[in-house]
């Protein structure tokens, strides 16, 4: 008997993958015959072939973040497939703590933003680059200076000490995101609500930002190369006077007061229009951005490396920012083992705009405040700069500040992350991540001789100099189990983790240096302290994710922490959360409704969050040493000790419970996407400082748990996504209303003060209950006294309210009644929280060609304008806003009072709502057109992606608000709300170019 075999003839198929978006080719999408385990990958340039036994056979192309498509071979040996993008972002894989999810399967509050939805070519700061794309974030500048990043709150403010988010990076904490690179960024997940945050325990209350840096791909190295150069300039000035308007102005507030004029308003330095102090210190500012990436990998290695160097100069003379980055990122797989690390190194250095002596504080100051008829220079003085002199206010000419006095920080950082990964059997793994982020900050001012006008003087060349090393380690140990039995999926995560804080601070001074040395090498003054403390956190945490077939979700999660920042009887807190999640959509009665919906999801939740961020040894009593007390006769010195901090005793962790019910829906298959959250979070056993009396000698007030705090609100977004023919263009909008109020403090009656509006002023906002955390409470206007008659009317019981007025001073009101008016009448008049914020995002591409405008706004919030304190006032000698040419004293029907440089009426009045404006706005954030060169071109070069690109940022604020810019918190004076002399923000234009090789 004769056996055969039979060979079935192998087809070799051969083809290509594309975006169906960009037309680029995608490197390492899969292959797989249906049905077999016989697949394969596209190479570099996009194509793949596969031995096929059936010609009839369906091909299967999958990639991440791609819709999966089969598509049919009949009998054909080339095939081109087009593969679109995802739209369901339902089915986007999302990262929780300590592990992923499926949006789908996720029971908390969570947003997701990935790298292409960060308009990173353009954004050179990480927060200003999610700003306005996140519903329920609120992101305000930090400053408009070179490298000064932004504020982030989510969810409203629950806390009257840090209301910071916890902020990771590749599971490493770090202070901000001021030192990320935008295109070192894969994706960002924020935890919003308890249930999503509470794995975080005591660091999660006010919320938690997880960024993920790019990860290696399989495939052949891939490099990318981004660069860009652009204009900062300031995107507005303050409408001041000129000197011969300063000199009309001064000159009738004196005479109002029966004065003679100022010598320098009748006997000019600068003749004409004088200086523009304005124009003096601002300029065209360039900056530029070097982005350099690589990646790659094998089935068992992938790598990612990056280095980026950026430099901006600020707008403001003789400011800049420098910054480095370099990063190495990889992973590798051995049998069970799983071994990855994140390497980022970063270097920071930042020329600051200094303070000065003076009423000026610093060169914004000195530049809106410096009297137009002084002259910037004088070759006999000591350094060569003019300044003020005679009877006027003491302003320290801005430009000698920016040229004479140097200012500059250096900062060196390093986050280091390792991590090891066993499988052990199906579905357990364990990981132990080790890491550390080690900081280094130095900052030098120096100072030298110099004679500025005739109050400055400097006779000795001056330096001071700081140092800090900061050191933060994590160790921590998971084991995670994930099985599906049928319909029932678990995933059950258990773990031990520590975490140490270090700060170790050096600061000296010295003057006398010789001319030319910039080092502690003086004799005269000299001078050094320092201080050096640490915390520590020890946790325990458990998670388990139980899901049947698909549509019930529960999560259930418990962590509990241990911190060295309270004594042992609490030094312990437990944050719990409870959430779930029901897949509508997935019941058998909903797939027999005809409908567009897609996918429908709701959402609920309720934890506990914990906040510790109140310093170390709060529940100790500092001592002070070295004191002397003179006893006996003879008198004789005994040195000793004493107690000048009161001990926080009984302290214990602040809580905040967190309350969320959600829902996430999607129609037409990803076409719109909608998702809605309403939340509630209250803040209890508040961290406060409370006021003893001065017998007891203590220098501060010690922290107590006494207070409430709630923020409630709701925050939805949408997306649209559509194509017409060859035009792709997708729309997301977000918008949130968020409302705080101050349930309760230490006691019914006290008032929290807050921060001032001036440098020498009351203070403006107060925390109190029943209002938003530190609301504005100001004395009321009420126009100007007309007539005598008015005047008149203005009384109490016959007697005057406003006793020292005139015709044309500020009406004052009388709010509670009692016949004056002083700070007992200021009431509430709004908050800087804004009543509701919102963003809108367009992207469109056809042919190559493509447009983002990105929007960002909010409405309803207050900005109290300190600058104004200054230039509206008259009462000090100094420059004015142009307003004051259309004074009561110039015009009769003028809304802005007399100038009087007494102003014995105090119209002036620094408490009053007369400088608190409307904050609200709406910003174009971004626009920006590129064009991609066609392959056909870019492949001759062996150039896989060529794309050029115009940008604008910060083009234009539609805003009601006079000063510089209304997305503000004042550098000088600190608050939320409050502009006082602060560096103003920019807009820029760039041109970049992107390669891909």
């Amino acid at each position: 008997m004769i056996s055969c075999i039979s060979l079935q003839a192998q087809n070799i198929i051969t083809g290509s993958v594309i975006d169906q978006k960009t037309s680029q080719t995608v490197i390492g999408a899969s292959v797989n015959v249906k049905g077999t385990n016989n697949s394969t990958i596209t190479d570099i340039d996009g194509n793949f072939k596969i031995n096929v036994a059936d010609p009839n056979a369906i091909l299967i192309f999958s990639y991440v973040g791609y819709a999966k498509m089969e598509e049919a071979l009949n009998g054909r040996k080339t095939v081109t497939i087009l593969l679109k993008e995802e739209q369901n972002t339902l089915n986007e894989v999302v990262v929780i703590g300590y592990g992923t999810v499926k949006k789908s399967s996720a029971t908390g509050a969570i947003s997701s933003l990935k790298a292409k939805q960060l308009d990173s070519q353009s954004n050179t700061n990480l927060g200003s680059a999610i700003q306005g794309k996140v519903a329920g974030v609120s992101i305000e500048s930090a400053s408009g200076g070179p490298g000064s990043g932004t504020r982030i709150q989510i969810r409203g403010a629950g806390s009257l000490n840090n209301n910071t988010p916890l902020i990771l990076v590749d599971d490493i904490q770090v202070p901000s995101l001021n030192s990320l690179s935008p295109n070192d960024i894969e994706s960002i997940e924020i935890l919003k609500d308890a249930a999503a945050a509470a794995i975080y325990g005591s660091r999660a209350a006010n919320g938690v930002i997880i960024i993920t840096t790019k990860n290696g791909k399989k495939g052949d190295i891939k490099v990318t190369l981004d660069v860009f150069t652009g204009i900062s300039s300031v995107t507005k000035q303050l409408d001041l006077l000129n000197q011969e308007e300063w000199a009309k102005v001064s000159t009738a507030a004196y005479a109002a007061a029966g004065k003679a004029p100022l010598p320098i308003a009748v006997n000019p330095q600068v003749g004409g229009a004088g200086v523009n102090y304005q124009d003096a210190i601002f300029r065209a500012a360039p900056n530029q951005n070097y982005s350099l990436g690589f990646l790659g990998g094998s089935d068992n290695l992938k790598y990612s490396m990056s280095l980026n160097y950026f430099n901006q100069e600020g707008v403001i003379r003789e400011t800049n920012y420098d910054r480095f980055n370099m990063r190495v990122k990889s992973d590798y797989k051995k049998g069970i083992f799983k071994i990855g690390e994140t390497i980022l190194l970063t270097k920071e250095k930042r020329k600051e705009m200094p303070g000065v002596p003076g009423q000026g504080r610093n060169a914004i100051g000195g530049a809106i405040t410096m009297i137009p008829s002084f002259a910037v220079y004088d070759e006999n003085a000591v350094g060569g700069y003019g300044g003020a002199s005679g009877s006027v206010t003491d302003i320290f000419n801005p430009v000698a500040a920016l040229n004479l006095i140097d200012v500059t920080s250096d900062t060196y950082s390093a986050l280091l992350n390792t991590y090891v990964e066993a499988n052990f059997f199906d579905g357990l793994k364990y990981k132990l991540n080790l890491g550390a982020n080690l900081s280094e900050f130095k900052r030098y001012s120096y100072t030298p001789r110099y004679e500025v006008g005739g109050f400055f003087k400097n006779l000795d060349n001056t330096l001071a100099q700081q140092d800090d090393l900061s050191k933060y380690t994590q160790v921590e140990n998971t084991l995670n189990y994930t099985k599906t039995f049928g319909k029932h999926y678990v995933n059950a995560l258990a773990g031990y983790t520590v975490y140490n804080n270090t700060l170790q601070s050096v600061t000296g001074s010295v003057s006398g240096i010789p001319d030319g040395i910039r080092v502690l090498a003086g004799s005269k003054q000299p001078a050094i302290n320092g201080f050096n403390v640490e915390n520590n956190l020890v946790s325990y945490l458990g998670r388990v994710i139980y899901s049947f077939d698909g549509k019930y979700t529960v999560t259930g999660t418990l962590r509990r922490d241990g911190s060295s920042r309270f004594s042992q009887n609490n030094k312990w807190g437990n944050f719990p959360s409870i959430s779930g999640a029901w897949g509508v959509s997935k019941e058998a009665f909903f797939s027999n409704l005809k409908t567009p919906i897609s996918d429908l999801k709701l959402r609920a939740s309720y934890g506990v969050l914990g906040n510790q961020e109140i310093g170390d040894y709060q529940y100790v009593g500092s001592i002070t040493s070295g004191i002397s007390y003179g006893t006996g006769n003879p008198n004789s010195l005994w040195v000793g000790n004493i107690q000048t901090d009161s001990p926080a005793l009984g302290l214990k962790w602040e809580s905040t419970a967190t309350t969320d019910v959600g829902l996430d829906l999607d129609l037409w298959n990803g076409k719109l996407q909608y998702t809605f959250d309403y939340f509630k979070k209250q803040t209890s056993d508040l961290l406060l400082r409370v006021p003893i009396p001065l017998s007891v000698g203590s220098n501060n007030n010690p922290y107590t748990n006494a207070g409430n705090v709630t923020n409630k609100g709701y925050e939805m977004s949408l997306t649209y996504n559509e194509k017409i023919g060859e035009f792709n263009f997708n729309v997301t909008g977000n918008f949130s209303s968020i409302k705080n109020n101050v349930d309760e403090l230490s006691t019914g009656s006290q008032v929290l003060e807050g921060a001032r509006g001036s440098f020498h002023g009351a203070p403006v906002t107060y925390s109190k209950v029943g209002y938003p955390i530190y609301s504005f409470f100001l004395v009321d206007t009420d126009g100007l006294f007309r007539s005598q008659a008015e005047i008149d009317a203005h009384s109490k019981n016959g007697i005057p309210i406003q006793p020292n007025a005139q015709v044309g001073d500020v009406r004052y009101v009388d709010y509670n009644g009692d016949g004056q008016i002083n700070g007992d009448d200021r009431h509430y008049k709004g908050s800087a929280f804004p009543k509701f914020e919102y963003g809108l995002r367009i992207q469109g591409d056809w042919k190559g060609i493509d447009c983002t405008i990105a929007l960002q706004g909010t409405q309803g919030n207050k900005i109290y304008n300190g600058n104004n304190t200054d230039l509206e006032t008259v009462r000090a000698n100094i420059n004015y806003a142009s307003s004051t040419l259309d004074s009561f004293t110039f015009n009769p029907n003028s809304n802005f009072p007399r100038l009087d440089i007494d102003d014995k009426n105090n119209n002036g009045a620094d408490y009053s709502d007369r400088f608190l404006e409307n904050g609200s706005y709406l910003r174009i954030k971004t626009i920006q057109f590129g064009y991609t060169i066609p392959n056909g071109l870019t492949k001759r070069l062996a150039i896989d992606k060529c794309r050029i690109y115009f940008a604008g940022d910060n083009l234009h604020t539609f805003t009601k608000y006079s000063g510089y810019n209304p997305d503000v918190s004042s550098d000088a004076l600190g608050g939320r709300g409050i502009d006082y002399k602060s560096y103003p923000l920019s807009k820029t234009i760039t041109f970049g170019m992107q390669l891909n090789f």
